[in-house]
């Protein structure tokens, strides 16, 4: 069994992929910096750097419309191009993490417009019965992250970087975080891939109780 999790955004979509008991990492990010993308690459993380598509001059909300779908579309068949040599004829489940309460706008509408394209696509395949998902406060819980006293901006990495995992990038937060860092915040992509992380976690837990 292949499991994998899923921190899905329209910008900084992640992964993270169990398979013959080892992790491996995947962040498919929209047109970040080569300094980040070195950073990531020496935590043994593979990373996707995305191009935007052409967007009209002037461009009407149908112009706008139409240049979100064609986005999502070129995301799903991204993200699955990658998947898809790495499942190979083997079962797989697949998590997300759900909306959070109270996500609303026109961002709300377009996280969730390109998840269901990738959902959609990623059932057609895989099977929907094989799709999970689940709240964020239960996957904070998994964490250990749900209580007042440990929400914090970085607490979902702290609680990441004191598991014994195998991989570089456990590694390098344990020992010397700073690496992963320009001036004094992470780059791009390191919570995306703890929380995607943590969601594999949730799903473990919840689907083999």
């Amino acid at each position: 069994m292949i499991y994998i999790g899923f921190d899905f955004s329209c910008n900084k979509p992640a992964i993270t992929v169990l398979k013959n008991n080892k992790l491996e990492f995947y962040f498919f990010p929209l047109e970040i910096d080569k300094i980040s993308i070195q950073k990531l690459y020496d935590a043994n993380i593979n990373v996707f750097n995305r191009k935007r598509c052409e967007v009209v001059d002037n461009a009407t909300s149908s112009d706008k419309f139409r240049w979100h779908i064609k986005m999502a579309n070129e995301l799903s068949e991204y993200i699955i191009n990658v998947l898809k040599p790495i499942i190979g004829d083997e079962e797989v489940s697949i998590a997300f993490e759900g909306s959070s309460f109270g996500s609303k706008g026109d961002a709300g509408l377009q996280l969730a417009g390109y998840r269901f394209i990738l959902v959609n696509e990623l059932g057609k395949l895989y099977g929907l019965h094989n799709i999970y998902t689940y709240a964020p406060l239960t996957i904070k819980s998994v964490a250990g992250c749900a209580s007042k006293d440990n929400r914090g901006k970085d607490s979902m990495i702290k609680a990441f970087s004191v598991k014994d995992i195998n991989h570089q990038f456990n590694n390098i937060l344990k020992t010397n975080p700073e690496i992963l860092k320009k001036k004094t915040n992470f780059v791009a992509g390191i919570d995306d891939l703890v929380d995607s992380y943590w969601v594999l976690q949730t799903m473990r837990i919840k689907e083999n109780n």
